[in-house]
């Protein structure tokens, strides 16, 4: 297996002094609950009797060539710390001293997490890591593993007795992840316009629970408006999140005086998903993007009005919109940008 640093091939015998040179450093092993290696024929006798077993892997450095640390996938037939059920899999690994900090073990992992999900069939991975073991809970948050629950009393390969915390990630979670980072954000060039209008046609412009026809939505006069006008003023933004060369979102400003509202220094947000790709980060990132992009403009704060029912106005109050008017169905909503929020 390759990323755009390592290698990930299994461990030789001939790798024993690599592994020695990073493997007998005390800061290494005994945290992750393995003692360190005492010579370089320790480490030969590892590799055979340990690093052997299926799914483990060296993690080399393309620059280099040198192993430099160990990952492996570890089944309920195999030596493993969590209470697995058919169709899990346990993730563990270690990189040498001079390479913590880097990113380079998550890059190693994110690997791992592609092979299980979406090779093997694995249904959830579980990590696990003894109290106290920081930096690899932080490997385990950049990779997309959550809290699942921490078991006191258990006795480590050094034979010691520790808390063990336990982290867990489902395929429908990495699914949602891997959309999540394989969708790119763009800004819409007013020559695409048909892109916006035609997303707008297929997509659910508003709230759940309420139903019109797409093309009545679209040819509400202000969106109408807005779409034959677009581009003509500096102010329009629009950006579109694109996964495997599809619309599947977008988000955009529109100057309220120029629509009939009284502000003319205060963008208003919209904001649009097909329904199969809310709730995976998608929107907060269109939002993000937008945000910072509106503050680089220079303008001090931004609008929008949101249905109660919306399942985006909790990600609008997350993000620091206050609401500044309320009736029984719809929040107007203000945020301030020079809070640096």
């Amino acid at each position: 297996m390759e990323t755009k640093r390592l290698l990930l091939r299994p461990w030789s015998e001939d790798d024993a002094e690599a592994l020695y040179k990073y493997a007998k450093d005390p800061a290494v092993g005994p945290i992750a609950g393995w003692p360190p290696h005492t010579s370089v024929e320790n480490s030969r006798e590892v590799i055979r009797d340990i690093l052997s077993a299926p799914e483990t892997y060296a993690v080399v450095l393309k620059e280099t060539k040198e192993p430099v640390g160990s990952v492996g996938i570890m089944f309920g037939n195999s030596v493993h710390s969590a209470d697995m059920q058919p169709g899990d899999a346990e993730i563990g690994y270690w990189i040498g001293v001079p390479y913590w900090g880097r990113g380079l073990i998550p890059e190693a992992v994110d690997c791992l997490l592609k092979y299980c999900f979406d090779e093997l069939g694995i249904k959830r991975a579980w990590c696990g890591y003894y109290d106290g073991n920081l930096k690899s809970r932080r490997v385990m948050d950049k990779c997309g593993f959550r809290f699942h629950h921490t078991e006191e009393g258990k006795t480590s390969p050094l034979g010691d007795i520790r808390t063990e915390h336990f982290t867990l990630l489902t395929a429908a979670e990495w699914n949602d992840m891997k959309i999540m980072r394989e969708t790119i954000i763009r800004p819409l060039h007013p020559k695409e316009v048909g892109l916006l209008r035609d997303f707008l046609y297929e997509a659910i412009f508003i709230p759940e629970g309420v139903t019109a026809p797409p093309k009545s939505i679209v040819d509400l006069p202000e969106l109408k408006v807005y779409i034959e006008n677009f581009g003509k003023k500096k102010e329009d933004v629009c950006l579109v999140a694109e996964y495997e060369g599809k619309v599947v979102g977008a988000v955009w400003t529109r100057i309220m005086n120029d629509y009939g509202h009284v502000d003319d220094h205060t963008p208003s947000l919209s904001i649009s998903l097909y329904k199969e790709y809310r709730r995976k980060g998608i929107g907060r990132r269109l939002m993000i993007e937008i945000i910072s992009l509106l503050r680089e403009k220079g303008y001090g704060q931004i609008s929008l009005s949101v249905q109660k029912a919306n399942y985006a106005a909790d990600l609008y109050i997350s993000l620091g919109f206050d609401p500044v008017k309320e009736t029984d169905e719809e929040y107007v909503m203000v945020k301030i940008l020079n809070d640096n929020k």
